[in-house]
């Protein structure tokens, strides 16, 4: 069995082996005196050390330790008073007492459970008692007790059977009792590790890599889990279990003395093992419970508690998570790079005592030679390009070495400059020898700017990558452009063999986000500090140009796609006017592309990819017969529809009902579309509304045909919304005879649900139910938000912002509202707008993490714009009043 698979109770350990008093009840009443004691004595040790702030280079380490030692003060008095109780001698006891775990590392956090082995000759009566005992008093003085009872023989039995358990144990630590009992198990652990240590350390690997797949192989997690994400507490351990394998001594000496850690890095593991000590103690202390997990509410307070405050745009909490993804980045990689060597070079071999560490092939080895390095201080990198391989570890090192001595010189640095845009004239392996660079500390010395970048992340839930590593996602998505896996054809892998200049591309990519350096409104700022560092390059003046204005412009496309409508004139000129030319449009599509799909593994949906592909195709269209007059693109349009319909009564229909809609339904709508509307207007006759639902890729479309009457898209956003289906998109279109169509595009809720026929059905009694009776819907919408309503994090609040757009669209105003994403918050929007005497036109709706963002058209009843400053604050007003 595990040591410290059993968590004592107070009832457990008394109803197991309940201890006898006097008659008197002198024994209890002395009990008391001394729990007494030993609280007030824990008391002011503790109080002690909480002035002890875990600061410093090793403040972490300092902290837990003494911790473990107040605890082994505490556990001595009780163990003597165990002792006491049951007659037994101090000097000649059958059993000793033994730390375990974090305890038995002397790593002991605030609130972490203190783990307990009582081990003994034999278990008898009188040592059951005494561990019973024991069990009792801690548990009364107030720990949390992980415990086991076992004998010598036992524990011989247990080491051979479960590997846990020998790991407790090569950790275990004697606190009291007993020294002859402590030493017997450490010759038993001792005979074990010389029988298995292979079998031992392949389960230790095995442990690491399940761990990893768990938290998806990222030390970058938005919430990690201090002790068990990848690079953390459990990684540095696991070096030590690593270095127990070998036949002498252990740890992360072992390995540096089998050549398995380099030069340096056990110092670098011992202070970012120091930083997540401090973490954990703040964490421990402001949760006032046993928390590994860094919430993000608690990444704030932690921040705060640590001592970090706004600086340079940045928050603290940025600027804390940006110290914790470092040391975590430094764990996890060493971490990730001894696995490696353990599981497919020699490294086994090493610690077995079998032979040395020798290079498995598997790797890039490059032969550093010193004058050819300071003529081409990135040949190896250029070697490593045309490989396609990772850079083995001592390379890496030697070459940051190098970086500091023989290449620290102004004129090295310029030949760096000069040469590093060649790697990117393609798009092979850019990613594998950005992060080469990176760890090497090249890339930071041609790029100073991007050391303030490496581990900086957003305090959002958006996000989930920081800064550095999102840039190169960006670089490999476009990678994968180059060389697209076989299947599906991708329109985008087609644009991508179009572009000019790839270099233009991949240098773009790395800098786009430059600007978060200099805190928000980085896209302005980073086309600027981008154009600083190109000009050190040996590159043209007119690809400066077009890396800066894709830079300045990265996030103009994507919000066009998700917040406006390209089906609009107004606002296709002005987006074309932004963009100058269809090459730019190339280069913007590609780029917001792999920025999206590079935020983080739930932002880039199919949804998006249409979105973004359907206003690359209708700008590129526009900017191809721009000369026209709009007037001439709306004709061309309408003829293209037309054309789809015989020549005869259907055309004729076709061209009545097109004059009847406004023009932007001529670029929306596909003559496939027009036709079912057609017939849904022959079937409203009689009827108050008619609904159908057609599935398409990956959403379903839903249209309906009614008469047009206040709220009445509001009222069909909460038909839908009671039924389970999240809008994505909206459209709503009156014809000047008073007939609405009105057309949503939904994904459904209820995972294996499909909306057949019936449940179109079920939509359509429900539509002429709301018609029927308004306050019905009210009722079902409440009734519908408690049904969906989930716990929502509010560590990181999002504001409730309104804003008005009333330059880019001839016809409409454009609301933008920025709120916490809810169920049931597009119902309630729309119900505002509603009550306002607006006309809705269209619906965008997109989500970011935790924050809604959705775009309205609207117009007043009259058909004008909304203008007036006071209308204006009045629609702001009632939206914040109804949406809070």
């Amino acid at each position: 069995m595990n040591f410290l698979d059993k968590k004592s109770t107070r009832s457990e350990s008394v109803d197991t082996f309940p201890f006898s008093v006097s008659e008197s009840g002198g024994i209890s009443i002395a009990r008391e005196a001394f729990l007494g004691m030993c609280r007030d004595y824990l008391a002011r040790l503790r109080e002690g050390l909480s002035k002890m702030t875990p600061t410093g280079e090793y403040g972490g380490v300092k902290f837990v330790r003494a911790n473990s030692k107040i605890v082994d003060a505490v556990v001595g008095m009780v163990y003597f008073r165990t002792l006491e109780e049951h007659g037994l001698s101090p000097e000649n006891p059958d059993m000793a007492v033994l730390a375990m775990g974090g305890y038995g590392r002397a790593e002991l956090a605030p609130q972490s459970d203190v783990d307990i082995l009582i081990l003994c000759k034999r278990k008898t009566r009188v040592v059951k008692q005494a561990a019973t005992t024991f069990i009792q008093l801690m548990w009364d003085v107030g720990f949390e007790l992980g415990h086991s009872v076992e004998s010598i023989v036992e524990s011989e039995s247990a080491l051979a059977q479960h590997p846990d358990t020998k790991t407790a144990l090569i950790e275990s630590r004697w606190v009291c009792g007993s020294q002859r009992i402590a030493r017997t198990v450490k010759g038993q652990i001792s005979r074990i590790r010389r029988k298995d240590r292979e079998a031992f350390l392949n389960r230790k690997i095995k442990d690491a890599l399940t761990r990893y797949e768990k938290y998806g192989n990222s030390y970058q997690l938005v919430e990690p889990n201090i002790k068990m994400s990848p690079g953390g507490l459990r990684d540095y351990q696991s070096l030590g279990w690593f270095g127990m394998v070998a036949s002498r001594g252990g740890g992360l000496k072992a390995l540096r003395k089998k050549g398995l850690l380099l030069a340096g890095e056990e110092r670098l593991l011992e202070r970012a093992y120091n930083f997540l000590l401090k973490v954990r103690v703040e964490l421990h202390n402001a949760a006032g419970t046993r928390q590994d997990h860094l919430t993000v509410r608690m990444q704030r307070v932690v921040s705060r508690r640590l001592g970090y405050g706004k600086k340079g745009g940045h928050l603290g909490v940025e600027l804390f998570m940006k110290d914790y993804y470092t040391h975590t980045q430094t764990i996890f990689r060493i971490t990730e790079d001894i696995i490696e060597e353990l599981r497919f070079g020699s490294g086994a071999d090493s610690l077995l005592g079998r032979k040395k560490v020798a290079r498995d092939g598997k790797k890039l080895t490059v032969r550093i030679n010193r004058p050819r390095l300071e003529k081409n201080p990135l040949y190896v990198f250029e070697r490593q390009k045309e490989a396609g391989l990772k850079l083995d570890r001592a390379i890496k090192s030697r070459l940051a070495t190098l970086l500091e001595a023989d290449l620290a010189g102004p004129a090295e640095t310029r030949r760096m400059r000069r040469l590093f845009p060649a790697l990117f004239r393609d798009g092979l392996n850019n990613t594998l020898v950005l992060h080469a660079m990176q760890e090497t500390g090249f890339l930071g010395r041609i790029i100073p700017e991007y050391n303030f970048l490496t581990c900086l992340k957003r305090y959002d839930l958006y996000h989930h990558y920081t800064a550095d590593e999102h840039s190169f996602k960006v670089v490999r998505n476009l990678e994968v452009l180059a060389a697209p896996p076989a299947g599906r054809p991708d329109p985008l892998t087609r644009l991508y063999s179009e572009i000019p200049d790839k270099q233009v591309l991949f240098l773009a990519a790395l800098l786009h986000d430059i600007g978060k350096i200099k805190g928000r409104g980085h896209a302005k700022k980073g086309a600027l500090l981008a154009r600083t560092i190109l000009q050190r390059m040996s590159i043209k003046n007119e690809q400066i140009d077009t890396i800066c204005f894709l830079i300045e412009h990265h996030l103009l496309m994507s919000h066009f796609s998700q917040r406006r409508d390209p089906a609009d004139i107004d606002t296709l000129q002005v987006f074309c006017r932004k963009i100058k030319s269809r090459t730019n449009l190339k280069y913007l599509c590609l780029l917001t592309y792999a920025d999206l799909k590079a935020t983080s593994p739930l932002v880039w949906t199919e949804w998006k990819h249409d979105l973004l592909w359907a206003l690359y195709l209708k700008a590129y269209e526009f900017m191809a017969r721009r000369e026209k007059h709009p007037d001439k693109f709306y004709k061309s349009r309408k003829r293209r529809i037309l054309n789809a319909f015989p020549a005869g009564t259907a055309r004729d229909s076709a061209l009545r009902h097109l004059d009847l809609l406004p023009g932007r339904y001529l670029l929306t709508m596909q003559p496939a579309n027009v036709k079912i509307h057609l017939k849904l207007l022959d079937q409203l006759a009689g009827q108050k509304a008619v609904v159908t639902a057609k599935r398409k890729k990956y959403f379903t479309e839903i249209t309906f045909c009614t008469k047009d009457e206040p709220y009445r898209l509001s009222q069909l956003c909460g038909v839908l919304t009671v039924n389970d289906l999240n809008i994505l998109d909206a459209y709503a279109f009156t014809r000047k005879d008073g007939s609405v169509i009105d057309i949503f595009h939904v994904e459904d809720l209820l995972a294996g649900a499909s909306i057949d026929e019936e449940r179109l059905a079920g939509i359509r009694r429900d539509l002429v139910s709301v018609l029927a009776e308004q306050k019905a819907l009210l009722a079902r919408v409440e009734d519908h938000v408690r049904k969906w309503k989930r716990k929502r994090d509010a560590s990181i609040p999002v504001p409730l912002k309104v804003e008005f757009e009333n330059d880019l669209s001839a016809d409409f105003t454009i609301i933008d509202i920025f709120a916490p994403d809810a169920p049931g918050l597009l119902f309630k929007i729309t119900w505002a707008l509603s009550s306002e005497g607006l006309v809705i036109s269209r619906a965008r709706i997109s989500t970011e993490a935790n924050r809604a963002i959705d775009s309205f058209d609207v117009q007043e009843r009259d058909g004008r714009k909304v203008t007036r400053a006071a209308r204006l604050r009045k629609i702001r007003t009632r939206l914040e009043r109804e949406i809070l």
